[in-house]
């Protein structure tokens, strides 16, 4: 049976799943590597989890590449889950990488953009993202169907044999601003419409959070497997977590003091951080998750077992336990009404706050894309006869540096010549965003702030989220899935690339 089957099989036919997720170090002659070497096997001999996942260099560190613990895992009769990020390959790697994933039988996939490059050899590596993790979906789903190969390339023209693929997605609920919620949620609306077939979320203290997650997937009419992330919290990762070195990932002052005080107890701790990951469990499987996927737990098989039979011996009085996990910072957003009695969320929306001031760069900008850069333009016919004749003339070089010395001006353009500034509201997320993503957020931020520049830059999807609710239109990002960039147009100009019809992607500005 293949991975692909195995999982999925297990997701359709279990009422509750349970995935253990694996972190390997940066070698294989280590303690480390073979303390999991012997937890994976005391875990198939006893039947203990569902699935492992094995991590993608986390952290953004370079680590062992999860197909070499997988292949050892399937081995074992497990169902390994094979992290799968954007930040270190280009597409032409990733779909090699895919490639050997197929031939070793390694077909479920945890697809997610990735922690962005922090040490490596002789200093930081450089970050590629070259695909985001929408356009990497949209691949995976393509590959699943068979690839067609262009006529072009070398050995086109055929078709390409199905691979299983079994792919799922992340999701960050724990956002606390209005902005970074909603693009999290919309986000995770094109995952599934990539072809996502299930979702793992961030780890977060907060239940309310995690039920909304459910509500707004209710409310889209997306039928898909979720799985809550759950963290065995110790003092360790919790001093690291609430000093924000985790992107994506916070803790309140309070959970730490309560996390500190337990650690003075004679294990250090560790009954009492099992403890609360087990009232989480079973919170979640009454919440109506399909499972969980633990995270930061020991490798420890004694304390598996135990995290397991307790939650199980909770799970009838889940409710008792809601007022222990509300931990959200004051003044936190949330999409949904709380119903105070429980403590949870009514199915009723939260009013979002008052529309932000408009600009004068934006409607500038627009006017001046609509009259110049729209097929719909009275000018348009005009203007593509003038590019026409401009192309390839002695002029063209000279009118190259005329169009970026302006935009390198105006949106610290990068040269793409595949200009996607209209959907971006006129922010450039070649320059803007760390890891030049287009189709949305990572969950790495943080009030609004860059993960890779905190406090210093602001995320650029926040503030296209904000140009545009003035001009009621931020809804459309809920819908928008652009192409990755196409580098035979680096250096080359956007606008007679316009023109002369070589951009794949729309240069129409959203509509309202």
């Amino acid at each position: 049976m293949s991975e692909r089957r195995g999982f999925d099989e297990i997701l359709r036919s279990r009422d509750f799943v349970v995935t253990f997720e694996l972190v390997p170090g940066r070698s294989t002659r280590t303690r480390h590597y073979r303390h999991i070497i012997r937890f994976a096997e005391e875990v198939a001999s006893k039947g203990l989890f569902d699935a492992l996942s094995i991590t993608d260099n986390a952290g953004g560190h370079p680590a062992l590449a999860p197909e070499a613990l997988g292949r050892e895992l399937r081995r074992m009769g497990h169902h390994p889950i094979i992290h799968f990020s954007c930040k270190d390959k280009n597409r032409n790697m990733i779909e090699s990488d895919l490639l050997a994933l197929d031939r070793e039988g390694l077909h479920t996939l945890l697809v997610l953009t990735g922690d962005y490059p922090r040490y490596g050899y002789r200093g930081r590596a450089k970050p590629v993202f070259d695909l985001d993790s929408v356009s990497l979906l949209r691949m995976v789903s393509e590959m699943r169907r068979g690839f067609r190969l262009s006529p072009e390339v070398p050995g086109g023209g055929v078709e390409l044999p199905p691979i299983p693929f079994f792919p799922g997605c992340v999701v960050n609920p724990f956002k606390w601003s209005e902005a970074e919620t909603l693009l999290q949620y919309w986000k995770l609306v094109r995952k599934v419409r990539a072809g996502a077939r299930f979702v793992i979320t961030q780890v977060g203290f907060c239940v309310r959070k995690f039920q909304e997650l459910l509500f707004f997937l209710r409310e889209e009419g997306l039928r898909i497997p979720v799985l809550a992330g759950i963290l065995v919290l110790d003092i360790r990762l919790a001093r690291i977590l609430h000093r924000g070195v985790v992107p994506g990932i916070t803790i309140s002052t309070e959970l730490l003091r309560e996390v500190e005080k337990e650690s003075q107890d004679p294990d250090r701790g560790r009954e009492a951080a099992l403890d609360r990951a087990a009232k989480l469990m079973a919170i979640c499987r009454g919440l109506g998750f399909q499972g969980v996927h633990i995270c930061g737990a020991p490798l420890d098989v004694e304390a598996a077992h135990e995290l397991l039979e307790r939650s199980r011996e909770y799970l009838p009085r889940w409710q008792e336990f809601l007022p222990q996990f509300r931990d959200h910072p004051r003044g936190a957003f949330f999409l949904y009404e709380e119903d105070r009695e429980t403590g949870l969320n009514r199915p009723r929306r939260m009013p979002l706050t008052p529309k932000t001031r408009r600009g004068i760069l934006y409607p500038f900008m627009e006017l001046a894309h609509r009259v110049f850069f729209s097929s719909r333009s009275p000018l348009f016919p005009y203007l593509r006869r003038w590019a026409d004749k401009l192309a390839h003339s002695a002029l063209e070089k000279y009118f190259l540096h005329l169009e970026y010395a302006l935009k390198k001006v105006l949106f610290d353009c990068q040269e793409c010549g595949d200009c996607v500034l209209p959907q971006m509201a006129y922010l450039c997320p070649q320059s803007q965003c760390a890891k030049f993503l287009l189709n949305g957020p990572c969950g790495g931020s943080r009030d609004g702030w860059c993960e890779v520049y905190p406090g210093k830059r602001r995320c650029v999807y926040v503030r296209i989220y904000e140009r545009l609710k003035p001009e009621k239109r931020p809804y459309y990002l809920r819908d928008l899935e652009l192409p990755p960039r196409d580098w035979a147009l680096f250096r080359t100009s956007s606008w007679l690339n316009f023109y002369q019809g070589k951009t794949p992607r729309s240069t129409e500005p959203p509509e309202g």
